[in-house]
Parts: C-alpha cells; sequence; structure tokens
C-alpha cells in the first residue's frame, strides 16, 4: 500500500470555519440530487466519518478535502490517493482516494483489501 498528495482545486487563501458557513442551514432533503451525493460522500468512512475531529478549516468549493502541511512548506488543500500493489508482479491492484489524514487512509487501505 501507498498514498499520495493530490492537491485540491480551491482557493486555499480563503478557507473558513465550517461552523460559520451560512449553507448549514439549507436541509439536504431539499438540495439538488448532486447536492446529496455529495453530502452522503462527506459520511463515509474515507471521508468525513474517517475521524470524529473536526476541521479547523475548510474550504467552501470542496469541503471534503483536508488541509494539510505534509510537505513541510504552507498548508493547502488535498487529497490522498492510494495505491494496492502486487510487488511481485509489478500491478496495480486497486485504487482509492481519502482526505489526508491518518484515520481516512486506513479506512481507505481497509477497502481495498476487501475489495480484492
Amino acid at each position: 500500500m501507498d498514498a499520495s498528495l493530490i492537491s485540491a482545486d480551491v482557493q486555499k487563501q480563503n478557507p473558513s470555519n465550517p461552523e460559520d458557513w451560512a449553507g448549514r442551514d439549507t436541509d439536504p432533503a431539499t438540495a439538488p440530487r448532486a447536492a446529496r451525493e455529495y453530502l452522503d460522500t462527506l459520511d463515509d468512512e474515507a471521508f468525513g466519518a474517517a475521524t470524529t475531529v473536526k476541521p479547523k478549516f475548510t474550504a467552501h468549493a470542496d469541503p471534503a478535502s483536508q488541509r494539510t502541511a505534509a510537505r513541510k512548506g504552507p498548508a493547502f488543500f488535498a487529497y490522498s490517493t492510494h495505491h494496492q500493489i502486487d510487488t511481485d508482479h509489478s500491478i496495480i491492484m486497486d485504487v482509492d482516494a481519502s482526505r489526508s489524514n491518518k484515520t481516512a487512509e486506513v479506512g481507505a487501505m481497509r477497502k481495498m483489501i476487501d475489495r480484492t
């Protein structure tokens, strides 16, 4: 198993506390189908449900991304992409994505093991 960071396409200079969003008052039941599917993704164990710790900053354009400073530079929003590799045969067996935190990465790896 291996993970790599993929930068999210969001404005990193304008993060905010998700508790301050006016959109929190919107009823998900009346939201468009695409919005409901996106909200369901946030409940997935590889994304929002991976940890009970709430992020301090969230990107408005992509709340599923995670703010990280893993590259020892300025913090940015990213995802982790995971690869399950058969090193004996040099074959990528499965690929999955998650938020960039260790708990979510473990959930993504477990999901890949179950699938293969």
